[in-house]
């Protein structure tokens, strides 16, 4: 079974929680078949091992990317994503930034997208509530969107339905 490249970006804790749940999750289903990394301290080229991938990412400020991923956002430009399965998912407050809530799902989903990958996971986006998000296209988020601010009791849920999801959709 291939395994499965995790990468995250985390300023305050959150998405890194979110990161290890996912991975928990995952393996749960599938056991140790996740590796987990801090975008942080790899390098992106590190990515390109894996034919499988979770990529997360908190929109920061005013539809920003998170530290880390805003300082590697450039060396994403030099990857081979060709041939690689991609699931997204973003943290963020949907009602102290509505007008951008999750948008690093679609900035860095489209970039990668760019540099030949697939994205899946895609989720409703019905259930939440925001104004405008770069992560969605035709009512669904590129891939999960996750609010520990206001909706931190539906995470788990939204999580293991995704892994679920995910699993799936990667053929394992």
């Amino acid at each position: 079974m291939s395994k499965v490249g995790l990468f995250f970006g985390s300023n305050t804790g959150n998405t890194e929680l979110n990161a290890e749940l996912i991975k928990r999750k995952f393996e749960e289903h599938r056991p140790d078949s996740v590796d987990l990394f801090n975008i942080g301290e790899v390098d992106p080229k590190k990515m390109e091992e894996y034919e499988l991938l979770i990529v997360g990412s908190p929109t920061w400020n005013i539809g920003e990317l998170q530290d880390d991923w805003e300082l590697k956002f450039d060396d994403l430009n030099s990857l081979n994503m060709e041939g690689k399965m991609i699931a997204m998912f973003g943290v963020g407050d949907q009602f102290g930034y509505p007008d951008n809530y999750c948008d690093a799902i679609g900035i860095i989903g489209k970039r990668l997208v760019e540099r030949g990958g697939e994205l899946i996971g895609f989720t409703d986006a019905s259930d939440y509530e925001y104004d405008n998000s770069l992560g969605v296209e035709d009512g669904v988020f590129l891939g999960l969107a996750l609010d520990d601010d206001n909706q931190n009791e539906l995470t788990e849920e939204r999580v293991e339905d995704w892994v679920e999801q995910i699993i799936d959709e990667f053929g394992l």
